[in-house]
């Protein structure tokens, strides 16, 4: 709850003091446009803690239909790569597999792999290494008709002690006001009512690898 709290009531402040510097009279236009995006990101934020709330609370099946796994990762790395956090990250995609699509709500897959990596982005931040920070997507088919794709970077790692709590709902490493705790949960639910499975592998200083097994359509 005092997760939560933080993460709804930080927003919350920053909109209010737009709000009050909004009220002056003496303001340049250039200024007053530049609080009114401040203020329009911070409600963003707040409405997606609110979405991943209802997603945790009432899991949607969202529309599945047969989709590229590929498109999908190609289309969130090029995404991100304006964020300033993923700015000084080298990113490499080893996209192998032969046959990438799954029977999936594109909507749904795209909010995991954007948590995943902005997870991964998070954890090389921590480890202050930003410049020499790597994310690897790497994708292969097996002889079950699965298709695994596998997350890896060279960030601060998961404590062993910890490893197994990370897809618990509330559960997360981050101080408070930096993490809900819902993000791993909620992928973890819609990978499972997909047919698949996610698993987390780490050694704290090194990386974390994150692995997930889906069915191909």
């Amino acid at each position: 709850a005092a997760g939560i709290a933080h993460e709804i009531g930080n927003p919350i402040a920053i909109v209010v003091g737009y709000l009050e510097l909004l009220k002056q009279n003496d303001i340049e236009d250039a200024d007053k446009k530049d609080f009114i995006h401040r203020t329009e990101s911070e409600v963003n934020r707040i409405n997606t803690i609110i979405r991943q709330l209802l997603d945790f609370s009432r899991p949607s099946k969202g529309d599945p239909k047969p989709v590229s796994v590929h498109e999908i990762i190609l289309d969130v790395l090029d995404i991100l790569k304006f964020q300033k956090i993923m700015s000084k990250i080298r990113s490499e995609t080893v996209l192998n597999a032969q046959q990438d699509r799954v029977i999936a709500d594109p909507g749904q897959l795209r909010q995991i792999f954007l948590n995943l990596l902005i997870n991964a982005a998070d954890a090389i931040a921590d480890k202050k290494s930003l410049d020499s920070g790597e994310i690897r997507i790497m994708t292969e088919t097996d002889s079950r008709f699965r298709l695994k794709i596998t997350f890896s970077d060279n960030g601060v790692g998961i404590p062993p002690q910890q490893l197994a709590n990370i897809f618990d709902p509330f559960y997360t490493t981050k101080e408070p006001g930096k993490g809900t705790g819902l993000g791993l949960s909620v992928c973890f639910m819609i990978i499972e009512s997909m047919g698949g499975s996610i698993q987390a592998f780490s050694e704290q200083g090194q990386g974390t690898r994150m692995v997930i097994d889906l069915p191909l359509s």
